[in-house]
């Protein structure tokens, strides 16, 4: 019998870029990460082919990305409330629905950015077996869409997050699983750090990531960002979090290479036991 050690993985990602983007804003992140050697996963809402007529230098500035080694993902159609998933009532959205918006994003995302994103994440999170069924038939590698309730109010409230990196002895790490016996991956998001960061927290922040980052010994840590809601401070914080994984060793990944590592270990696993 062999037994294979899973290492510790962590990945980056940036949601809601769409035609709307600042292309500067996305500019600077992808500078930012460039210093690191760090490649990405940028999920990005297809909206309506129209809205990329007048989207030439973003969609160049995607498809050097691209280039360079970072992924392009799904997130969504128009990243609209129970678009995939209805959290407040029992029936859910269909199926059929669920397709039929999935294949007209990917479609958008084939012709304007010449890509067949592997991976999704749903709109404000709101998963469903559905959703997870249609991805699964249709290919899709792994879903990114899960986060823990907890995580959520530590993300997305800056008072509440500071008192939580306070206090944190290291950061959120998860294990990536196969979803209700699908071959689908599903990989959870551990953290939002750069939520309209304010300039009280980056010191915070940079204490809590020399302190820990060396700590994480196993699972997979999956930091998120919102490219509307990057601030400069946010910025700061993923220059730390990134210089942090470089002295550490780490490896990092885009989610999709995150996914396929998984993949080739369980079938060596499956061979060798």
């Amino acid at each position: 019998m062999c037994t294979l050690m899973y290492e510790p993985l962590i990945a980056f990602s940036c949601d809601d870029i769409s035609p709307k983007t600042k292309v500067a804003r996305l500019e600077e992140l992808l500078k930012t990460i460039e210093k690191f050697d760090v490649n990405i996963t940028l999920f990005v809402v297809p909206k309506n082919r129209a809205d990329w007529n007048s989207c030439g230098s973003l969609i160049e500035v995607l498809k050097d990305a691209q280039t360079c080694g970072h992924e392009i993902g799904l997130h969504g159609l128009r990243h609209i409330p129970f678009e995939t998933a209805n959290p407040l009532s029992s029936f859910g959205v269909g199926y059929s629905s669920i397709k039929d918006k999935i294949l007209k994003g990917l479609r958008i995302l084939n012709e304007k950015l010449e890509t067949n994103p592997k991976g999704f994440r749903a709109p404000y999170h709101h998963g469903s077996k559905s959703l997870l069924r249609v991805l699964n038939d249709l290919n899709f590698l792994y879903d990114s869409s899960k986060i823990d309730f907890t995580s959520v109010l530590f993300s997305y409230a800056p008072p509440l997050r500071t008192i939580w990196v306070s206090r944190k002895q290291r950061p959120i790490s998860s294990r990536i699983f196969h979803p209700i016996n699908l071959k689908l991956w599903e990989i959870p998001v551990s953290m939002e750090f750069t939520w309209y960061n304010l300039k009280f927290e980056v010191n915070s922040f940079h204490s809590f990531l020399k302190r820990n980052i060396s700590k994480v010994d196993a699972g997979c840590i999956v930091i998120n960002s919102h490219i509307g809601a990057l601030s400069t401070w946010g910025l700061q914080i993923l220059k730390q979090f990134f210089l942090c994984i470089k002295d550490t060793g780490l490896s990092k990944l885009t989610l999709q290479k995150m996914a396929e590592r998984h993949t080739s270990l369980e079938t060596a696993k499956a061979y060798y036991v």
